[in-house]
């Protein structure tokens, strides 16, 4: 499964935990799942990602965790240092996430796979923390 670059139908983005959950373990093919899916999609020029140094897109990369089909947490802190905050949002969306959604899941951290603790520039879906 690759990732469409197509515009995200965003009536179909995830607006609660379980919808993630559910958006995750379903064949959706144009949500993010493996940091080669991310890769791929900065590679087309036509995402916010495309405008991260490779230091920053590197960073943001490695610190994200891949669980049950789709990211489970990680650092939005390199995204930080050069995209707006709409920007960002895109990044989220690409996860599956709407931006309401992305707002519950920030500063915190999936800890031990059971729980979402509070830990700046962090993001834990807790429904895949738990998964």
């Amino acid at each position: 499964m690759g990732v469409r670059i197509e515009a995200i139908d965003r009536a179909k983005l995830a607006k609660t935990d379980q919808e993630y959950l559910e958006l995750i373990l379903s064949d959706a093919d144009w949500i993010v799942r493996t940091p080669d899916d991310l890769r791929a999609l900065r590679d087309t020029g036509q995402d916010p990602l495309s405008k991260l140094p490779d230091n920053d897109f590197r960073e943001f990369v490695d610190g994200l965790t891949f669980k049950a089909g789709g990211v489970g947490g990680g650092s939005y802190k390199p995204l930080m240092y050069s995209l707006a905050l709409t920007e960002i949002y895109e990044v989220f969306e690409r996860f599956g996430m709407s931006r309401e959604y992305a707002l519950e899941t920030h500063d915190s951290e999936c800890i031990g796979g059971v729980r979402c603790e509070f830990s700046f520039f962090s993001f834990c879906p807790t429904s895949v923390c738990h998964h």
